[in-house]
């Protein structure tokens, strides 16, 4: 890498971006410019280069005044992501993060009133964060919170071994889903119904701008052909519904909407063995279960199998 100089530079190539964020161990689905676009807010596409070579990139999504760098709801991974030539050797590569880290920070801070981030797993060198107004008393530093996600590797593996190796409630829940019915479909409507009766039953009554925001995002996936939206059907009616996103390494499982009156039929289970098989087929790496976070939700995807991943959250606030 060239020592000198680097660049902020803006984006506005959609296919260069993607192709930058396909080439980055970091880059997501939820870095492409599709799913930026379904955000709805204000985004800025940022790379820094060096003699015209893109070195990394940062989607920087922003309040309305611009001097907020914000972490929207949904969307994980959308921290620092880096591209190294195939021959950089790993210590290089440590040494490239580090200065590219270190500029970006910098530059953060100095466009930014407050930063929030929520890195990729695949980020593992906190330093630029930690360091910065490191020998500065009153100013303000990044705090980092750790999180988890949880992956399953799905190459080398039959779907024999994948059921076998859940927990055997899930086993038993799959079987008595037996009757039930699986079709892949474009009906939001019916998806964003399940929805708000999921969360209605918890008693949680989601703003209007959280609805909207959830479907613009299952809307645009389906649309531009990222995303697969299947139900699970019983007699009594659709029961489960899932939206699973994609890109060239592995499958997200963004979103889940369940009939409460349909709970106990197994649908969700037979749902998720249909879509991890799909993912298989697909021949993607692994499926990302996109946070293990909460109690319920957690331990439900634990149940099948999957690695946990650390990942951390960071965030500037002005002093």
């Amino acid at each position: 890498m060239a020592v000198n100089p680097l660049q902020l530079v803006e984006v506005d190539d959609d296919a260069l971006w993607d192709a930058s964020v396909e080439a980055s161990p970091q880059g997501t689905v939820f870095c492409r410019a599709a799913y930026l676009r379904a955000l709805g807010m204000p985004v800025r596409r940022l790379s820094v280069q060096s003699g015209g070579r893109i070195l990394a990139l940062l989607p920087a999504v922003e309040d309305a005044s611009g001097r907020r760098l914000l972490q929207p709801p949904f969307t994980p991974y959308q921290g620092f992501l880096f591209l190294h030539e195939a021959h950089t050797l790993p210590r290089q590569r440590v040494l490239d993060e580090f200065r590219l880290g270190e500029f970006l920070v910098a530059e953060l801070a100095r466009r930014y009133d407050a930063v929030s981030l929520a890195l990729s797993w695949q980020f593992t060198d906190l330093r630029p964060f930690l360091w910065h107004n490191y020998h500065e008393a009153g100013q303000p530093r990044y705090q980092a919170t750790p999180r988890y996600t949880a992956l399953l590797k799905l190459q080398d593996v039959t779907a024999e071994t994948i059921t076998a190796e859940v927990r055997a409630c899930r086993r038993q829940e799959l079987r008595k889903a037996a009757p039930c019915t699986v079709s892949e479909g474009h009906d939001v409507d019916t998806f964003m119904a399940l929805y708000a009766q999921t969360f209605a039953r918890q008693d949680i009554a989601l703003p209007d701008e959280t609805l909207a925001l959830v479907r613009r995002i299952t809307e645009a996936a389906v649309e531009h052909g990222y995303g697969r939206l299947s139900a699970c059907s019983t007699p009594q009616g659709t029961a489960s519904m899932n939206l699973f996103l994609y890109d060239q390494r592995r499958a997200y499982y963004l979103f889940a909407a369940n009939d409460p009156a349909l709970r106990n039929t197994g649908a969700a289970t037979r749902l998720m063995f249909d879509n991890i098989e799909h993912a298989r087929q697909r021949g993607l790496a692994e499926l990302d279960f996109v946070g293990v976070n909460s109690p319920n939700r957690g331990d439900f995807k634990l149940s099948f199998n999957p690695e946990l991943k650390l990942y951390f959250e960071v965030a500037l606030q002005a002093a």
